[in-house]
């Protein structure tokens, strides 16, 4: 949509589309594959993105690419509503799992004692605690109590805005001045569900449990798409309700063991699913091209 014009029409999407998208970064291959989407083919990408893609190829592909380690994201805009899924392995490490740089602080006193309390300066116009309880600390230019630099991250416990609980310094030496406690994150690894097993055991997450029974309606709105377009060779009608009503009769079937679904939502997606609307397709691809960065 961002990338053709009349021009193109009759032309092959990708092929047409190659020929803009090589323009943005000269130093960026882009390469056009209009044939079979072959097991050969895919093993040579780290991450492989699926969208307006059918049902059984998602599944297909995203079984061989979850046995082979190769990321896997589907991406799909349909009407007013989105879908994304990530399948980034079983064992997929997160270097920085949070925002921000890590916190540092001065330290002006450390006590001797089990456990030894670390009392510190925090910034000007920081609001509430700058550690939580169970984050990992180093300290670095302590002098006195030098047996705390370099030593491996040790947790706090937090006792309030300005003072720390670190473990057992008893048995150091005294604290004299100075020093930087700083935060440590450690990497973190994540194990993701293949696309096939997420789909028949979906984890919803909300913000509040109202929200549930909707985002369970469009979880089966897509796959009931899916079904339809299987069954009649193409998507929805614009506000056909023949259409509508078939498609949430095939989300009924899908979820009859996971609770009512909001068939209000899944006709209302059905309705305008046939739609390609650019803001949804931008926040939807900006979303992707996020995780694929990952």
């Amino acid at each position: 949509q961002f990338l053709l014009g009349e021009s193109d029409v009759g032309q092959n999407r990708a092929e047409a589309s190659q020929r803009v998208l090589a323009e943005l970064n000269p130093h960026v291959v882009v390469a056009a594959h209009t044939g079979e989407l072959s097991e050969a083919f895919l093993a040579s990408f780290q991450v492989v993105v699926l969208t307006e893609s059918p049902l059984e190829e998602q599944l297909r592909i995203g079984d061989f690419c979850h046995a082979r380690g190769i990321c896997f994201i589907v991406a799909d805009a349909k009407g007013l509503a989105g879908q994304l899924f990530c399948d980034f392995g079983e064992c997929f490490v997160v270097d920085d799992p949070a925002e921000g740089d890590p916190v540092r602080a001065a330290v002006q006193h450390i006590s001797q004692g089990n456990p030894g309390v670390v009392t510190y300066m925090g910034a000007e116009d920081s609001r509430g605690h700058l550690f939580c309880d169970g984050d990992l600390v180093t300290f670095s230019g302590v002098e006195g109590m030098t047996e705390l630099n370099g030593r491996e991250p040790v947790p706090v416990h937090v006792l309030d805005a300005f003072r720390l609980e670190i473990g057992d310094t008893s048995s150091f030496s005294p604290y004299r001045c100075g020093g930087l406690v700083s935060q440590v994150r450690l990497p973190q690894v994540h194990s993701y569900e293949p696309l096939r097993r997420a789909l028949a055991e979906p984890q919803i997450q909300v913000a509040s449990p109202e929200d549930l029974p909707r985002s369970r309606s469009l979880h089966a709105a897509f796959q009931a798409l899916h079904a339809f377009r299987g069954e009649q060779g193409r998507l929805p009608r614009p506000r056909a309700p023949v259409d509508a009503e078939r498609v949430l009769e095939l989300a009924r079937s899908l979820v009859a063991q996971e609770g009512p679904l909001d068939e209000d939502v899944v006709r209302a997606f059905a309705s305008v699913s046939a739609g390609d609307l650019c803001p949804m397709a931008a926040v939807i691809g900006a979303l992707a091209a996020q995780e694929v960065l990952k």
